[in-house]
């Protein structure tokens, strides 16, 4: 089992983040951030952590 990971996804939209977000959530992870703009990834981002610890976000 793999934890600790940091996994990013590239969206193509801000409306693919707040899928990604509820669907995540959904699923069982844990919201860390809800989407919002991030000015230091100059992307909108959101970021969940998995069942196993793993940190996943998409951008």
């Amino acid at each position: 089992m793999t934890r600790g990971l940091h996994l990013a996804f590239e969206a193509a939209s801000h409306t693919e983040v707040d899928a990604f977000h509820r669907a995540a959530v959904a699923a069982g992870g844990v919201s860390r951030h809800e989407p919002r703009y991030w000015p230091e990834y100059r992307a909108d981002t959101a970021f969940v952590r998995d069942p196993d610890g793993n940190n996943v976000k998409e951008h």
